[in-house]
């Protein structure tokens, strides 16, 4: 653009310094069509109209078809039209959708390409980049045009409930009656005080209408909550370089124990964890509480498909301050990698403050962790997952 505006300036300075008609025909063409081709590259992209489609959320393994929709609302042609589109190479390799178009006035044009979802985790497709011209290539315009989609691919699910779980899962205790304890929003009647009966149950109006001291029953009910603890500091699971498989395979555990508590027991599970999340850009505290349906499993895996390990979580305290808000009961479902002190007084903490505990210890076989198992001296089931079969068949070492 610059060389054609130089040399306009100088076949000027000679039309007017000679005096030459023919020179300055030239002149007003070249100089008409410059200035038309800009106008005419301002005006198309300003009534070009681009939408992207493609789904938000997916699975593991499918595949993803995006649409790439250019509609011209001008009655102007763009001669040519460069599209752009970039993505992540664990989508696509390439990592980029790139071809030329010519697109007529009043016309569109549908651009699709192929995504694969090979790795969990939260995407953006795009931005698009838009590149044209004139058809004499005298002036060239670069812009972006259209921020990123986004889209969520899911973590895998393996298929726990075709294979026997309960009975070979650290869910074994879950179906069978947990402790009963009263509910004091649910009152059934009242009875005769006897020593030991705590005095804030005391019915004071019945108490003044029959003349003896009577205290309130309660409808007892059976605490069936879970909630699953999931470590993602980067530290706990072992040497640089191993945390990042080690913190996939207990992503897939978690996955894969609220789809089949949720699905086929039909019982409400939570979630707790502290990640990093690509979605605000730095560690975030997810924590979702125990509830039941496909809505809420949904939320978990959401959860699970965006969050990446972090570093500078002190996991045992974050244990301990978070089953303050969980109802007495409730199951708690460790996933960690390994035991510690820090751990062993929290696990023993729990279990005396009312709650079930399980451990689950993700130890990828190609590396070396601590054998310990001290847990188990706690009366806590523990089991170890090595590889991803083991989720499956939950036959653990």
């Amino acid at each position: 653009m610059g060389n054609i505006i130089v040399f306009i300036l100088i076949l000027f300075a000679l039309a007017a310094l000679l005096r030459i008609d023919f020179f300055f025909t030239i002149l007003y063409l070249l100089a008409g069509v410059y200035f038309l081709s800009r106008l005419w590259s301002r005006q198309v992209f300003k009534k070009l109209k681009i939408s992207r489609t493609l789904p938000e959320r997916t699975f593991l393994g499918e595949q993803i078809d995006v649409t790439l929709t250019l509609e011209n609302l001008s009655h102007l042609p763009i001669p040519w039209l460069m599209i752009n589109e970039t993505f992540s190479a664990v989508l696509s390799s390439p990592p980029f959708f790139r071809t030329v178009i010519t697109l007529g006035g009043k016309s569109s044009y549908a651009a699709r390409y192929t995504l694969h979802a090979r790795r969990r985790g939260y995407y953006a497709i795009g931005p698009l980049t838009l590149e044209t011209g004139d058809f004499l290539a005298i002036n060239q315009r670069l812009t972006n045009l259209y921020e990123p989609n986004h889209l969520i691919i899911y973590p895998k699910i393996l298929p726990i409930s075709e294979l026997g779980l309960p009975t070979h899962s650290p869910q074994v205790i879950l179906p069978t009656p947990a402790p009963l304890f009263r509910d004091t929003t649910r009152i059934i009647g009242v009875r005769d005080y006897v020593p030991g009966d705590n005095p804030r149950h005391i019915h004071w109006p019945a108490t003044a209408v029959s003349g003896r001291l009577s205290v309130k029953q309660f409808q007892t009910a059976i605490a069936r909550d879970n909630s699953i603890f999931l470590n993602l500091e980067r530290n706990d699971y072992g040497r640089p370089g191993q945390a990042g498989v080690a913190i996939e395979l207990a992503i897939v555990v978690t996955a894969s124990l609220a789809h089949h508590m949720i699905t086929y027991e039909t019982l409400p599970i939570g979630l707790t964890t502290i990640a990093d999340d690509p979605l605000t850009g730095g560690q975030q505290k997810f924590q979702l509480a125990p509830n039941k349906g496909q809505g809420h499993l949904m939320q978990i895996l959401e959860v699970l498909a965006r969050v990446e390990g972090t570093e500078g979580v002190d996991f045992s305290r974050s244990l301990r301050e978070e089953s303050i808000h969980l109802s007495w009961g409730t199951t708690l479902i460790i996933i960690t990698s390994a035991e510690s002190e820090a751990l062993l007084d929290t696990v023993l903490l729990l279990k005396r403050s009312g709650f079930h505990v399980t451990l689950i210890l993700v130890q990828p076989a190609a590396y070396s962790y601590p054998q310990t198992m001290r847990v188990q001296e706690l009366g806590v089931p523990v089991y170890r997952v090595t590889r991803e079969k083991d989720i499956e068949t939950w036959l653990f070492p």
